[in-house]
């Protein structure tokens, strides 16, 4: 949506705002706010606030009761009144300020003010924490340090301050309280999809490194109560039996220069991944070579952060690089571990617990180098853990594309908030016309009404995932987004076809709409027999934020998900959980009996003649154990596809 500019402009006097409309005014800060004196002397007023970036002046949240201060301690606190602006002015390059809708107390490195009486307060604080404004400040500070720069009192007091008329600060905090919360809102479901697909990712991983791959396999009792039965050929070792070196790297602190070998800190390892950019830091070659003295790194070591964060870990690639404080290398012992394997098990739940149930520490847990060894780890047999690293890497691989892909969407959306915002605080739109709008906020009326359809986005989506497979497991995702994820919009009429549920409308429909939105080529082949294939651009990326827009949060989820189950289980295994599905559904939905007997049953002898030839009894059986271990069970409210005679007589 675009905006129209005021119709005439002024300057503004300052460089760095450019032109305001006409009937604007520069105020000086010490004009529009007063400071308050007001501190604790005896009686602790509210809660300790804080300041963040992106939301304001909030309640300060605890992570470790621990580090809540005892009233005495909070004499000389700041105290915060309601409408007050309160500055850090060490954070001013983090937007760290804003106007209190609370009552309490901040540290006496904050300020507050009263504002002007005839000021809007909403307006107030859109204006100074904009992204124009937060420029502005960084022009004024003075320090060393990126999170210890500090504006003069004498820069503050003289800082300009935009002002339209009382009527306009209304109008146009109305409109950015409505839009940007719709933009929060997206923001918010971003966020709800890549916890989902972490959990869903660490649920993968957890089961492989303790259940193995084998669902027939004969189990044993771990010893350990809340881990429970793992195979019975496998072993619980401590790591001391499977590693045969732990360099730790405590000491001093390494002294950091410009350029050199790269320093790895516990901020260069997040989810499995060395990304030296997270905290671009060195160290000279000399100081490496006396660093080092311990145990150089190997392409294929494992490296654990032990502290602040605890319990990151991925493997070294580059081996010229130097491992810093708060983190230990291990180096396999090669007849027992594989360190593929040893990082998935760090990355599971059961191995995560070994760490933090024997972690220590008030402020930050870390873990003594002691504790480490005798964590316990569940080892299978060398070929099996070669087997169990490659399946995890197959099952997950399509999450980071889609982590990716929500991470890049929220990046948008918060580059459009901001720009939102400073473009209305300083004139440079004008949304007047805007404000009398409802302010009622709906995920519903963030959406734009020029999405493609939701035949278009399954079929882009599912094409890009199962495509490999052939049209019929394109098909069968539209049928599951349908029936098992609740897409009612899809309306598919299903029939049963020799590869399970079919609709030709609707199959037509996706990879024509794929074509449009992502220009993905289906190929129709020339002779008969042969199967249909798709081209499909590189890097080619579904529309994530229409998905959201048509289908909400927790549905769009769902899907992602459930094309990540069927990408992993083959051709084979996606045409029996839709056909199982299917027939299982519609017993349901009959008011039949929907056992085991039953639902396999219907499949080799109600639906098709070419499922007997293709599937026995125990295929089936074994798909239905994993539709039931990933929650692929229907409720009887999926589209029926039994509707072509009376086919459970």
């Amino acid at each position: 949506m675009s905006f129209p500019a005021y119709p005439d402009y002024k300057e503004s006097g300052v460089a760095w705002l450019g032109d305001i409309p006409a009937g604007w005014s520069v105020a000086r800060f010490r004009h529009v706010f007063r400071e308050s004196s007001e501190k604790i002397e005896d009686e602790v007023v509210g809660p300790m606030l804080s300041v963040s970036g992106y939301r304001g002046i909030e309640i300060k949240e605890y992570d470790d009761e621990n580090r809540r201060r005892l009233d005495e301690d909070l004499v000389g606190y700041r105290i915060v009144r309601p409408d007050q602006l309160v500055v850090n002015t060490m954070w001013l390059n983090y937007a760290g300020l804003g106007v209190s809708q609370h009552e309490g107390h901040v540290s006496p490195a904050y300020r507050s003010y009263w504002i002007e009486g005839s000021l809007d307060r909403r307006y107030i604080h859109h204006l100074m924490r904009s992204s124009i404004y937060v420029q502005g400040y960084t022009r004024l500070l003075t320090g060393i340090r990126p999170n210890s720069l500090q504006m003069s009192r004498d820069d503050l007091m003289d800082f300009p301050v935009v002002l339209p008329a009382i009527e306009e600060q209304a109008a146009i905090a109305t409109f950015l309280d409505r839009e940007t919360a719709k933009i929060d809102a997206l923001v918010a479901e971003q966020e709800r999809l890549i916890a989902l697909l972490r959990e869903k990712r660490q649920a993968v991983i957890s089961h492989a490194v303790t259940k193995g791959l084998n669902p027939d396999a004969p189990m044993k009792d771990s010893g350990i109560e809340w881990l429970g039965e793992i195979p019975a050929h496998w072993e619980i070792l401590p790591l001391t039996r499977v590693v045969r070196q732990f360099v730790d790297y405590r000491g001093a602190t390494p002294n950091k220069v410009d350029e050199g070998v790269p320093l790895l800190t516990a901020a260069t390892i997040k989810e499995g991944v060395i990304d030296h950019s997270r905290d671009p830091v060195f160290i000279s070659e000399a100081e490496y070579e006396t660093r080092m003295t311990r145990g150089f790194p190997a392409k294929g070591d494992l490296l654990l952060t032990t502290e602040a964060p605890l319990g990151e870990s991925a493997l070294i690639e580059d081996e010229h690089v130097a491992p810093g404080q708060r983190m230990i290398l291990m180096k396999m012992e090669p007849a027992y571990m594989l360190s593929s394997y040893l990082l998935a098990h760090f990355h599971s739940q059961f191995g995560q617990a070994e760490l933090w149930t024997r972690a220590s520490g008030s402020t930050a847990s870390g873990i003594r180098a002691d504790r480490l060894r005798a964590s316990l780890v569940a080892v299978p047999p060398l070929d099996e853990q070669q087997a169990i690293a490659e399946y995890i890497v197959e099952q997950t691989k399509s999450f980071g594309a889609i982590d990716v892909e929500a991470n890049t969407a929220i990046n948008l959306l918060q580059e459009r908030r901001a720009a939102l915002i400073s473009a209305a605080v300083t004139g440079k739109i004008d949304v007047r016309a805007q404000a009398p709008q409802s302010n009622v906020i709906s995920i519903d009326s963030a959406r734009p009404s020029n999405l493609p359809p939701l035949r278009a986005i399954v079929g882009a989506y599912a094409i890009r995932e199962l495509g490999p497979m052939g049209r019929m497991a394109v098909m069968k995702a539209g049928y599951l987004a349908e029936g098992h994820v609740g897409f009612g919009d899809l309306n598919g009429r299903y029939e049963r076809y020799a590869a399970g549920p079919y609709d030709q409308n609707l199959i037509a429909a996706m990879e024509r709409g794929a074509g449009e939105i992502c220009a993905i080529v289906t190929n129709e082949p020339q002779d008969e027999g042969k199967p249909v294939t798709y081209d499909v651009p590189k890097g080619c990326q579904p529309p994530s934020d229409a998905l959201l827009a048509l289908v909400g949060q927790d549905p769009a989820q769902r899907f992602l998900v459930l094309l990540s189950l069927l990408k992993g289980i083959g051709r084979d295994g996606v045409e029996a959980a839709a056909t199982l599905y299917a027939v299982w559904n519609d017993l349901l939905a009959a008011g039949k009996a929907a056992d085991d007997d039953a639902i396999c049953n219907g499949v080799l002898n109600d639906w098709h003649p070419e499922k007997a030839k293709k599937f026995k009894r125990a295929d089936l059986d074994h798909w239905l154990d994993w539709m039931r271990r990933n929650r692929l069970v229907p409720d009887g409210s999926a589209p029926r596809t039994d509707n072509q005679g009376n086919l459970f007589a």
